[in-house]
């Protein structure tokens, strides 16, 4: 009886239960029901994988590929070119998101530069870079909070920025328990779309992370470093930086680049051009022939002007240089690098290369013709990482007894046009207009047009080199040789006296490749012409334009062994690891 009484009262219950379902509001059902969902799809998932894409049109197939690559493994992707709806996204996603959670941000647009002083190497600055979409913008004062308290949850989040200046992102972010990385340092370019992060997330499993060669096997910085520098190793200013908050990676985000000023008083008649020095229709009188006449009025500033602007980066990066030479001078840090490097050695030189299938020790000079020439195995165990470092030290003194002699040379050229000049026109009112250098290239159109500029140079010295049969490893030289092993006891004298050798024998390998007449297409007439005065101008400028592929050979080589220097000193500061390091994707 008791059974029957207490079976009924369920009943009647149950009955209840299905009328009071039945008259509920239909939102709150809803709600109710999608909690179950929630917490069912939590239970049969487990971490949420949640990528976030904001993009430019210049970046349309990076983003398009990430994203097929981040569904591969299992991601929902939300992409937009518009960075109102990106924050939205951005915005969403950190109050959704939870412990354990994967996300992935990539900011692939153009960037800007906050720094109007190369020395001022403060965190608050890069506050006001910004990444430019194809509709609107934003800055890291907008995003970094919000990648702050998504981290602060323990969610596992990246964040690649893409852009010219990218840098700024890294420096803001060092310290932070998210992983940030960027294509290049601050007050610097990045070229469009390279390197596309879908082709190194294609080298790691899942999961994997953006851990450099000694977080083996999850190497995807390594695998997207190697990409970026082996195809565009001339610009030093670009590598893969993390915030891995150690010194050797906060030094490299302003060292870097201010190493590539090194090459900028030539740079293909770049800055000669855009600073609107006088020289310029002399050393580039066909690029000069044709502008607009509107763009030729505005050459009317001094050789003095010009070198003026060009030495605020240099002798603004003398700081930083001598701050790698520190480095490269303390014996104790080199031995523990050198330690790494040695147990490290096939990694690193098969992420360097971006080629996971090199088998150095059966073909070491498979990728040579690519990384200027260098050759692994000259570079073996702890004494190569020793070697590695006395070269980086003769490859900075090659660049700046280069940027010496260039501007040693515009003087004397600077000297003959005043004396062959015949026309008053010739020599304008120079009113030492002051600008601003041109590096970086401002977002947008101006990077464009800097970026072909770039590639135009760097096939004239690929075409002079095979018309004129020039083999770079003989320009090198037994100096070189003898300068990449050690200093043999030399003074800073004698050392700098090799390096102009090498800059000097470079020149007579290209200045045929470089002849330029000079004459009546920019006001010279060849009638009123001292001949003599007239030959040894058109030398000067040839000689001038001759240590151009010298110094980008020199960059070239150094950006790849400078990258495994940072990289080994970067771990031996980190010690056991630093978080960028753990955050997996």
């Amino acid at each position: 009886m008791k059974i029957k009484f207490l079976t009924s009262i369920i009943c009647i219950l149950f009955i209840m239960g299905v009328m009071a379902c039945a008259i509920a509001p239909v939102n709150e059902f809803d709600t109710s029901l999608q909690a179950m969902n929630d917490m069912s799809d939590s239970f049969k998932t487990g971490p949420k994988h949640k990528a976030i894409i904001i993009y430019h049109a210049a970046w349309k197939g990076a983003a398009a590929n990430a994203k097929t690559e981040l569904l591969n493994r299992g991601y929902t992707v939300d992409i937009t070119d518009d960075a109102g709806i990106g924050l939205n996204f951005l915005t969403q996603a950190s109050t959704s998101v939870k412990s354990g959670d994967y996300m992935v941000v990539y900011l692939a647009g153009h960037g800007y530069n906050p720094r109007t002083d190369y020395a001022d190497k403060s965190k608050a600055t890069a506050l006001n870079h910004y990444v430019e979409f194809n509709y609107g913008i934003l800055k890291v004062s907008q995003t970094a909070p919000i990648f702050e308290q998504i981290a602060q949850k323990d969610v596992h989040l990246t964040v690649i920025d893409g852009s010219c200046n990218g840098g700024e992102s890294v420096l803001y972010a060092m310290g932070q328990k998210y992983c940030m990385l960027a294509t290049t340092g601050v007050f610097s370019p990045s070229l469009t779309n390279i390197p596309p992060p879908s082709n190194a997330m294609q080298k790691d499993a899942n999961p994997g992370s953006f851990g450099f060669w000694w977080e083996y096997p999850h190497m995807t910085a390594s695998w997207m470093n190697g990409e970026l520098i082996y195809q565009v190793s001339e610009r030093i200013n670009q590598r893969i930086f993390r915030n891995d908050d150690t010194d050797i990676n906060n030094l490299s985000l302003f060292l870097r680049p201010l190493i590539g000023c090194l090459t900028g008083l030539d740079l293909g008649g770049w800055n000669l051009h855009y600073q609107y020095c006088y020289l310029y229709r002399f050393i580039y009188p066909d690029e000069y022939a044709a502008l607009e006449q509107t763009e030729k009025d505005k050459f009317t500033n001094s050789l003095q002007t010009y070198l003026a602007t060009m030495h605020t980066s240099v002798d603004a990066g003398a700081t930083y240089y001598s701050q790698l030479d520190d480095l490269l001078d303390n014996p104790s840090l080199l031995m523990k690098a050198a330690k790494i490097y040695s147990d490290n050695y096939t990694q690193i030189w098969k992420t360097l290369a971006n080629d996971p299938n090199w088998n150095i020790g059966v073909n070491p000079g498979k990728h040579a013709s690519n990384m200027k020439d260098i050759l692994p195995e000259k570079y073996m165990g702890e004494a190569g990482f020793l070697k590695i470092a006395n070269e980086i030290e003769y490859l900075m003194m090659v660049l700046k007894t280069g940027f010496l002699q260039q501007e040693f040379l515009l003087g004397q050229i600077d000297e003959l046009v005043r004396k062959l000049a015949d026309d008053p026109a010739i020599l304008p009112d120079l009113s030492k207009v002051t600008l601003k250098l041109m590096w970086p290239p401002d977002p947008g159109d101006f990077t464009i047009k800097f970026n072909k500029h770039e590639r135009a140079l760097v096939k004239k010295i690929s075409d002079i080199e095979r018309q004129r049969k020039i083999d770079r490893r003989l320009i090198l030289g037994p100096s070189y040789e003898r300068m990449g092993m050690t200093r043999m006891g030399l003074s800073q004298t004698e050392y700098e006296m090799e390096a102009n050798k090498f800059i000097n024998n470079g020149i007579e390998n290209y200045k045929a490749g470089y002849k330029t007449k000079v004459g009546e297409k920019i006001g010279l007439s060849h009638d009123a012409i001292n001949s003599i005065n007239h030959q040894k101008l058109e030398e000067q400028i040839a000689k001038f334009k001759a240590i151009m592929p010298t110094l980008y050979y020199a960059e070239g080589r150094l950006s790849f062994l400078l990258s495994i220097f940072e990289d080994t000193v970067s771990k031996v500061q980190n010690g056991g690891g630093t978080l960028p390091s753990q955050v997996p994707y």
